[in-house]
């Protein structure tokens, strides 16, 4: 990650304690966006109109050690796309900011991770003979399905069928065989896991390694740029999902 400090995990920057199925949305009014050190701002953009589409209101967090003060009043908690190298939002995951997170879905709380989101959500990662210990708020390991930064526009089976979405070093998910309480959402054409739902205590996750929040404007310079069409619809129907009481296995 440090050795590419000038891409990205997600789109242009324009400036397990898995339990039982979820039982009631999460208690808070506003969709917490991650907006601090190496995220993306195109993606937090995006994901804001996302959020926006589903009638939240968004609140942004800029310092992760403001996390345990904000949980408490958010519906959904979101990491979008970021900076290549996730190793200071690693770090600023303190033990007892993580303790936090992990308190608020065992508790009915929803995170969504988009792209570097959903490598920190993961147990962790292998990149350049390092690992890396992630959140471990999802039963999978994570890694990069092309390791390298360029956009491309990918062919997703989602929800059985094929949309061309955009991808940007986005991390396929490596599912423990033993979890329960998941759903697999997408897959990338190689059969790997591409997004997928999954329960945590009360709570539910979701994670996507290609970008479904993408606008038109992200396109241009993508290999395959021609072929994108708008994934909108599915970055919304996943987050309803996500905010719903509903089981993950449906």
């Amino acid at each position: 990650m440090a050795a590419r400090t000038d891409a990205q995990r997600g789109g242009p920057d324009t400036s397990p304690d898995i339990a039982a199925a979820s039982t009631a949305p999460a208690a808070g009014s506003y969709a917490l966006i991650y907006d601090g050190p190496v995220a993306a701002s195109g993606s937090t953009a995006g994901i804001s109109d996302i959020a926006a589409q589903v009638g939240l209101p968004v609140k942004v967090v800029s310092n992760i050690e403001d996390l345990p003060r904000l949980l408490p009043d958010a519906k959904v908690f979101i990491i979008g796309g970021t900076q290549d190298d996730l190793s200071p939002l690693v770090a600023a995951f303190t033990p007892a900011v993580t303790a936090a997170l992990k308190d608020y879905l065992r508790n009915g709380g929803r995170y969504l991770g988009v792209c570097g989101g959903g490598y920190m959500a993961s147990t962790g990662w292998a990149e350049n003979g390092a690992s890396y210990t992630a959140l471990g708020i999802i039963p999978a390991e994570s890694g990069s399905l092309l390791g390298e930064p360029d956009p491309r526009i990918l062919p997703i089976r989602w929800l059985g069928e094929t949309h061309q979405m955009y991808y940007q070093d986005g991390p396929v998910f490596y599912l423990n065989p033993a979890a329960e309480n998941v759903r697999v959402i997408a897959r990338y054409a190689n059969g790997q896991v591409a997004a997928f739902l999954s329960s945590y205590g009360r709570g539910k996750v979701a994670v996507s390694g290609p970008h479904p929040e993408a606008s038109q404007s992200w396109i241009y310079g993508a290999a395959n740029e021609n072929s994108w069409t708008s994934s909108t619809p599915l970055a919304v129907d996943l987050l309803k999902e996500l905010l719903s009481g509903d089981p993950v296995n449906l």
